[in-house]
């Protein structure tokens, strides 16, 4: 009678462990590369901090760009994912903009490498038409059409809500910076909101309330898409 060895597939065992090796790669990447840019990095340093034979990166990755790539595009879908639940169920484009801007400043309360390789790694997002930015100029024709932003530019506008989010993002990871972020973030998304064309009074009240529900009235646990990587 032949043994059934419990059933499981000949590779699974193999396949378990590049799964790790690949885990253990990028978590490593992701700690080195918010402090470093990828040019400075060296494979050699990548497997060390991964506690991996130095073969293993290259059956992954076929080189030091492509393997940054990659932690790039995780990090930034992690944030749109945070971004996208916070705005589940909400319509008004000056709402979903405030919040976005929220969610960004409270991923860098959160995620400090994450949000360092946020804009360290995504080279390409300063082109509004870029494919990875499809959402954002979404966001903001949305808010075009709307008819409450006066004479918004589609473009300008993309380049104007990204700046506004690295800004505030990087505030946030100044370790000088005194102001709550709760503070920064309402004061930055009535700047954006006021520059995208909506009148004073209705975007400083949109981005109060975004700021209040958003950073300053929840505590880290009462957001799990942010803390579930």
């Amino acid at each position: 009678m032949a043994s059934t060895q419990n059933n499981r597939p000949a590779g699974s065992g193999t396949d378990r462990r590049r799964v790790r090796t690949r885990a253990a790669l990028l978590h490593a990447g992701r700690a080195l590369l918010a402090h470093r840019d990828v040019g400075a990095l060296s494979v050699d340093e990548i497997v060390a901090a991964a506690d991996v034979a130095k073969g293993s990166f290259y059956n992954h990755f076929a080189d030091k760009d492509v393997f940054a790539r990659e932690i790039g595009a995780t990090v930034r879908r992690q944030a749109e994912e945070a971004v996208s639940a916070a705005n589940r169920g909400i319509a008004d484009p000056a709402d979903r903009l405030a919040r976005a801007l929220c969610v960004f400043v409270r991923f860098a309360m959160e995620h400090r490498d994450s949000a360092q390789l946020l804009w360290r790694l995504n080279s390409g997002a300063t082109i509004a038409g870029a494919p990875a930015n499809r959402g954002l100029r979404e966001e903001v024709q949305r808010a075009q059409v709307s008819g409450e932003f006066k004479e918004l530019d589609v473009e300008a506008g993309v380049l104007l809500v990204m700046g506004t989010f690295v800004i505030s993002m990087r505030h946030v990871l100044e370790e000088r910076a005194v102001t709550p972020p709760a503070t920064i973030a309402a004061r930055m998304a009535e700047m954006l909101l006021r520059g995208l064309g909506l009148p004073l009074r209705r975007a400083r009240s949109v981005a109060a309330r975004a700021a209040a529900e958003l950073i300053a009235s929840r505590r880290p646990a009462d957001d799990v898409t942010l803390l579930h990587r």
